[in-house]
């Protein structure tokens, strides 16, 4: 009985100690794994993230220029109008 009651006390006082396990080790492993599944899901985030960004600048940029063309087709056809009007005063002359 005695035998038994100093095991149990040499198992505890080495869990205590820090002595490695396999229990630990696999504890461990699974917080390493966590850890990395974590960050790799993040990087995946972020660079969605980024593309979604891109996509979005792109799309504000294509949305500017089809502004852009819309003012300068109408400030093209204020000149032609000038122009036609110029014309039609020098027929008449």
């Amino acid at each position: 009985m005695k035998k038994n009651k100093v095991e149990d006390l040499t198992e505890e006082s080495g869990l205590l100690a820090g002595e490695i396990t396999s229990s630990k080790v696999e504890v461990i492993a699974s917080i390493v794994l966590t850890l990395g599944y974590s960050l790799s899901t993040l990087a995946t985030i972020l660079a969605l993230q980024e593309e979604e960004e891109l996509a979005h600048a792109k799309n504000n940029e294509k949305q500017d220029q089809n502004l852009y063309m819309k003012q300068m087709f109408k400030q093209l056809q204020n000149v032609n109008n000038r122009l036609d009007t110029i014309e039609r005063k020098l027929n008449r002359y």
